[in-house]
Order: structure tokens, then C-alpha cells, then sequence
């Protein structure tokens, strides 16, 4: 930034502030060993009301500050919430350092300054940045009061508009870039966005630049900014945007009714020379049409003779052409007959595939059914002896001696038929898969006996080509 090396003193613009804000130009060790002690606490006498003050310790990247907490309780609602919590002692070794986050050690000291005010343009970049984030908002605007006539270049203005929510800055910025005579450079449009760069050059290359032309164009960035600068308003600030924005709407309208009749007149300006255009074009026409004409003329002539000699080499080149597009299609013949050859050779691979497959698929299915007709056989011996077991349960509750032999002899005949009804059914598939292991068996030596036979006439068939192949070559 320029002008960094300038010291500004904190001297309010407003000639109704209160003089509470204003500070020596200097400060000398003196001066500041008297302030710092009167910070400290009074180890006798009575407390004076006012100027008996609480300290705070902070810690910021490791550096331990202390200081009255009066102005941060007073000053800023963040720090007020912060210290609500904190018990106040006279003993200095009973406080406790509050850590804070969002700045470095460097700015809270800068910060601190404003106890003792002597500040460059950068130290009041620095308070603008901190009294922002942690809502002091009568050093906000202090900052903002001090800062405004220093920033000249418009791509600070609006660099720090936008970082601080100042939409004042940045409007003042984007039309001082619109109305000045020199471009936008690349390291400008860098630091202010290139989607910003681009509306900028709209309006420049428009030529109608008027005092409204930025807000509208830059709408919603602008609505956002004041959105969050009037987070960080004081009262004061508050009341007087509320009369600039009735202001600024009553010009608003104003505006706009001088551009509606401005409009209105430029459109029947404009019309007035289109139709003044008009006609010259048609006139120009006219005059462009003739000269075409017998530039055309000429052009014909030229372009026959040309004709005549293209057509001669025309048709030289045709036959070779011709000669060429022959011996392609040969070729091309060629490469489709073995393509298709091919293909058919693999579509038979495939299907040779296909069907070992459904084989292999077809025994697993036998497997599986099987393996049912195991667990269908081991069911029915559980189920016959869970069928014993409760016949005997009951004949002995029902039944002497006598009944308990008849049941037993019933459930030996049951048991037997159950078993040649189990021994028949396993028998049966037995013999059913035995078959079809046979039918397999056959298939399988039917697709190996193909595979050989294929195999045989796709070694013949290469032997075939190859030859041909041969005969050809010794034909060229």
C-alpha cells in the first residue's frame, strides 16, 4: 500500500465527537509509564470509583497481553460476552490468559494503540480488520473516518470495501475505473476478480456510463456488503443510512425519469438516422452491384480457359483414380472375405463353448437334485422315528403289555415299507442318472469329435489361403 510510512493521529472528523477520542501527536516513555500505571491495582487507600480499574490477560499466538478490561467490556459486544464469564481479582497471579483466535500477535498489539494513538495508514488497516471481526463498532468507524482520504487508488478501495463490507468503497472504486481514461491492467484485474474486470469493460465499452450504472450491474455483491456492513453499524451510522437510502431512492426516481426522456429522444434520433442510412446503403448498393457485374463478366472469361485446362487434367487424374480404386477394392474384398471367415470360425468356437457349458451346468443340476434326494431320504427316516417314538409315548399311557407288542409289530411292518418305498425311489434315480451320465458322455465325444473335424477344416482352410496368398504374390 502507498504511503505507509505516513503517521496519522487519531483526531476525530466530526467536529460534534466527543474529545474522548482525541490523543497526543507523540508519546513519550513518561507518558507511557504513567498510563501504565494506572492500570495497576493500589495496594492502599480506598478505591477510587472510576479510576480503579479491573485488568484482563490475553493470549494471542503465545503472547501474553494485560490490560484494563474496561474498554473491551464497554467497546465491543463479542469481548463483553467473552469477559461476563471471568471473576474479577486484585491479585494478579489469580488471572486466568483468555486465548484468542483470528489474529496475530503483531495486529492485537496495533489494536491495543488505540490507548495510545499514533497510527500509519497501515495500523489503521489493521484496526479497520480487527474492530470489524470482533464488533467495535465506534472504531470501526474512526477507522473508516480516517482511512477515507487516504485511499486513492481504486483497486484498494475496492480490495478493502469488499474485506471490511463497505459498499461505499467499492461503488467509489468501480466507477473511478469506468470513468478514468486509462485500462483496467492484468495485475488490477488479478486482485479484484476477472467475472469484475469483465462487467467494468461492459460499461466502459457501452459509453453510457451513468451514476446508477454500477449498483445496478454490480447488484447483488452490493446488497451483500451493505447486508453485513450494517451488522457492524453504531446507532449513529444506522440513522444516517436510513436517510441517505430515503435520499438516494428520491434521486433514484428522479434518475430514472430523466433517462426514460432521454431515451425516447435518442430513440427518435436514432431512427431518423437509420433511415438516412438506409438509404445510402441503397445507393451504395446500386453502384457496388454495376462494378460487380463487369468484374463478373471478366472473372467468366478467366474462369473458362481455367475450365479447359482443368478438364484435360481432370480426366488424367480420373483414370489414375480410377486405376487406384480398383486395386483398393480388391483389396478391401480381400480383407472382408478373411474378416467374415474369420467371424464364422469364432461364432463356432463360441457355440463349442456354449454347449460345454450347458453340459457342465446340467451335471450340477444333477448333483444338486442328488443332494435333495439325500436330504429327502434322511427326512423320512427322522420323521419315522419321530413317528416311533410317540406311538410308544401313547400305547404306554393307553394300552397293557399286549397293545405295546401289536404297536411294535405295526411299526416294524410301517418301518419296512417305508424303506422299500425309499430303497424303490433311490433305485429309480439311480438308474435315471446313470442315463443320463451315458447321454452326457456321448454328447461330450460328439463335441470333441466336432472340434477335431473343425479344427481339421480350419488348418485345411489356412492352408488354402496361405496358398492363394502365395499364388498372388508370385503373380505380382
Amino acid at each position: 500500500m502507498s504511503d505507509s510510512s505516513q503517521t496519522w493521529c487519531m483526531v476525530p472528523t466530526d467536529p460534534a465527537s466527543d474529545c474522548a477520542t482525541q490523543a497526543p501527536t507523540t508519546v513519550d516513555e513518561s507518558n507511557a509509564e504513567t498510563m501504565t500505571a494506572l492500570t495497576n491495582v493500589a495496594n492502599e487507600g480506598e478505591k477510587d470509583e472510576t479510576y480503579y480499574w479491573h485488568t484482563v490477560k490475553f493470549s494471542v499466538e503465545g503472547t501474553c497481553f494485560k490490560v484494563p478490561r474496561y474498554q473491551f467490556v464497554i467497546g465491543s459486544t463479542y469481548f463483553a460476552g467473552k469477559l461476563e464469564s471471568t471473576k474479577l481479582s486484585d491479585n494478579d497471579g489469580d488471572e486466568a490468559s483468555i486465548a484468542l483466535e483470528g489474529a496475530t500477535a503483531s495486529q492485537f498489539r496495533v489494536l491495543l494503540k488505540l490507548l495510545f494513538p499514533m497510527f500509519t495508514k497501515e495500523e489503521w488497516l489493521v484496526i479497520l480488520e480487527l474492530s470489524t471481526l470482533w464488533n467495535f463498532h465506534e472504531f470501526r468507524k474512526l477507522a473508516k473516518d480516517h482511512l477515507e482520504p487516504q485511499l486513492d487508488d481504486p483497486i484498494e478501495r475496492i480490495v478493502l470495501g469488499r474485506a471490511a463490507y463497505i459498499p461505499k468503497w467499492v461503488l467509489e472504486g468501480y466507477e473511478t475505473l469506468v470513468t478514468r481514461p486509462d485500462c483496467i491492467s492484468e495485475q488490477e484485474s488479478e486482485r479484484i476478480g476477472h467475472l469484475t474486470t469483465v462487467r467494468l469493460y461492459i460499461l466502459r465499452h457501452e459509453r453510457c456510463f451513468e451514476p446508477g450504472s454500477v449498483p445496478s450491474r454490480f447488484g447483488e455483491e452490493v446488497q451483500e456488503l451493505e447486508q453485513t456492513e450494517r451488522d457492524h453499524m453504531s446507532a449513529e451510522e444506522r440513522r444516517i443510512e436510513e436517510e441517505k437510502r430515503l435520499e438516494e431512492e428520491r434521486q433514484r426516481r428522479d434518475r430514472e425519469e430523466q433517462q426514460r426522456l432521454k431515451e425516447e429522444k435518442a430513440r427518435a434520433e436514432r431512427e431518423e438516422e437509420e433511415r438516412k442510412e438506409r438509404e445510402e446503403m441503397e445507393r451504395r448498393e446500386r453502384v457496388e452491384h454495376e462494378r460487380m457485374a463487369a468484374e463478373e463478366k471478366k472473372r467468366q472469361d478467366e474462369e473458362e480457359r481455367r475450365i479447359a485446362e482443368r478438364a484435360w487434367r481432370k480426366a488424367e487424374e480420373d483414370r489414375l483414380e480410377q486405376e487406384r480404386v480398383v486395386e483398393k477394392r480388391k483389396r478391401e474384398e480381400e480383407e472382408e472375405r478373411r474378416r467374415r471367415e474369420e467371424e464364422r470360425l469364432q461364432k463356432e468356437a463360441d457355440a463349442r463353448i456354449y454347449k460345454k457349458e450347458a453340459l457342465r451346468l446340467e451335471e450340477e443340476r444333477i448333483a444338486r437334485e442328488l443332494a435333495d434326494l439325500e436330504k429327502q431320504e434322511e427326512e423320512a427316516q427322522r420323521k419315522a422315528e419321530e413317528t416311533r417314538i410317540e406311538q410308544e409315548r401313547l400305547e404306554k399311557e393307553r394300552v397293557e403289555e399286549q397293545m405295546k407288542r401289536e404297536a411294535e409289530e405295526w411299526r416294524r411292518r410301517e418301518e419296512e415299507r417305508l424303506q422299500k418305498e425309499a430303497d424303490e425311489r433311490i433305485r429309480k434315480k439311480e438308474e435315471e442318472l446313470r442315463l443320463e451320465e451315458e447321454r452326457i458322455a456321448i454328447e461330450l465325444a460328439e463335441l470333441e469329435k466336432q472340434e477335431e473335424e473343425a479344427r481339421l477344416q480350419e488348418e485345411k482352410e489356412r492352408e488354402q489361403m496361405q496358398g492363394q496368398s502365395k499364388k498372388k504374390k508370385k503373380k505380382r
